[in-house]
C-alpha cells in the first residue's frame, strides 16, 4: 500500500513540476522518502523471517 501511495505522490509531483509549481513539488520528494523509510521499518522486526 505504502508503495502504490508513494508512486502516486510521484505522478502528482511530476505533474506540479510540469505545470510550474515548484514550491509544490518539492513536498513529493519528502514524502517519497518517508514513504521508502516506511517501507524498510519493518525489517529488522523479524531477522529470521528472511
Amino acid at each position: 500500500m505504502t508503495a502504490v501511495v508513494g508512486q502516486l505522490a510521484l505522478t502528482v509531483t511530476v505533474d506540479a513540476w510540469m505545470a510550474g509549481h515548484p514550491g509544490t513539488a518539492w513536498w513529493g520528494p519528502g514524502f517519497l522518502v518517508l514513504s521508502f523509510l516506511a517501507l524498510l521499518a519493518p525489517r529488522p522486526l523479524d531477522p529470521k523471517d528472511r
